[in-house]
């Protein structure tokens, strides 16, 4: 039985209750608001410093339309304590930023930064800390006032989206040209700058006052460990592929997709410990995304979506459709990701068990969707946003 064939008869009696299949509604217009405050946290890209996808929160237990946010926006929010908090920069609209009550989509504040481009979105020490071409800036969380701004030289469009924050020590890592450099949440002064790690394509991790980032030394990608209070470089360690996944932190040791393969670092040394798992991909370039819920390394690729134990390399579970590689969430019962729905050619939100793999829900996008914010996940909703949408998208556990 295909996975369309088994989600239409095992959902088909239980519809009402369980809200599989549900079809993308919101061109009918109307908002719901979720039925309770989504709760958890989501700081920045990754979730968390440790880049693990995995905020410790449930899925919805269906998923049907909730409401739409009028705020245009194609880059992934941040959320806390019921609210979202989201930007518009772009060159149509006023470059601004945005909170949303996380509930019902109602405009909290709003404060225009007349910034466009891409750039980095985090939460630290009650404020809302944006990364731009030019600079930092952060915002009061509450009423939107501007804390602090200051100018950075050397970051441009393509860095400011990798924004890495550390909540406690309240420090700003930002990957400029040439390397790395640090700010302090509280007044955004300059802590230290590092030249020694230039060419950078994904957001660094952060643990137990380290930092793990991949630029490149002398032409080749490189995984570095710098210390977090200034900035030293700890190890380097050569990859052997071209477009490395960003780094993961875990008990286990380090993870990072390269050359295809999923690879386990010391954190200490930076030694490659072992290999986990070999993609079977031949295609020319190799994307992917690893989130782990400290077990088990999930990773979103070309392959399709596989969960592999760290511990041992055997792989627990593999979906084969196509999956969006840039984003999806882990949450404690379930991982979440946008996909293609098996036969049918629509694209789907689709809730798979953590253990199992099988689809709990799916929620269908009818037509064609290309993605622009990956599913994020708070406790009861997720949200996402697609080309046919011009706002953030909420489903939750709804009346249909």
């Amino acid at each position: 039985m295909d996975r369309r064939t088994f989600l239409t008869t095992t959902c088909a009696g239980t519809a009402a209750l369980s809200g599989c299949l549900s079809a993308l509604p919101w061109t009918s217009g109307g908002n719901t608001p979720l039925p309770e405050v989504p709760g958890g946290s989501w700081t920045q890209h990754g979730a968390d410093a440790a880049n693990t996808f995995a905020p410790a929160v449930s899925a919805p237990s269906r998923a049907a339309f909730a409401w739409t946010s009028s705020a245009f926006t194609r880059w992934d929010p941040v959320i806390a304590d019921g609210t979202i908090y989201t930007t518009n920069f772009d060159p149509s609209n006023d470059g601004s930023a945005i909170a949303l009550d996380a509930q019902d989509g109602t405009e909290q504040w709003r404060t225009t930064l007349d910034r466009e481009g891409r750039h980095g979105r985090a939460l630290l020490d009650g404020r809302f800390v944006v990364a731009h071409d030019s600079g930092l800036v952060a915002l009061d969380r509450q009423e939107g006032g501007v804390d602090w701004e200051r100018a950075v030289e050397g970051i441009d469009t393509s860095l400011a989206q990798l924004l890495a924050v550390e909540a406690s020590t309240g420090t700003i890592v930002v990957p400029y040209a040439d390397g790395l450099k640090a700010f302090g949440a509280t007044d955004g002064e300059r802590r230290w700058k590092t030249p020694e790690l230039p060419g950078q394509r994904v957001t660094p991790a952060i643990a137990d006052g380290t930092i793990y980032a991949v630029g490149s030394v002398d032409g080749t990608d490189t995984l570095a460990a710098l210390a977090l209070g200034d900035g030293s470089v700890r190890w380097t360690r050569s990859l052997d592929g071209r477009a490395p996944s960003a780094p993961v932190v875990t008990d286990h040791g380090l993870l990072v997709v390269d050359d295809r393969t999923l690879v386990v670092h010391d954190r200490e040394t930076g030694d490659r410990r072992s290999e986990r798992h070999s993609f079977d991909y031949d295609g020319t370039t190799f994307d992917a995304t690893v989130a782990t819920d400290g077990t088990t390394a999930f990773v979103t690729s070309d392959d399709g979506l596989t969960a592999v134990d760290i511990a041992d390399g055997t792989t627990r579970w593999h979906y084969d459709e196509w999956v969006y590689t840039d984003g999806f969430s882990v949450g404690t019962e379930t991982v979440v990701a946008m996909a293609d729905g098996g036969e049918s050619t629509d694209r789907t939100i689709t809730a798979f068990d953590r253990e199992t793999g099988e689809a709990r829900w799916d929620y269908v996008m009818d037509g064609f969707h290309t993605p622009s914010i990956g599913p994020i996940l708070a406790d009861g909703a997720v949200f996402f946003a697609t080309s046919s949408t011009d706002g953030l998208v909420a489903i939750g556990d709804v009346p249909e």
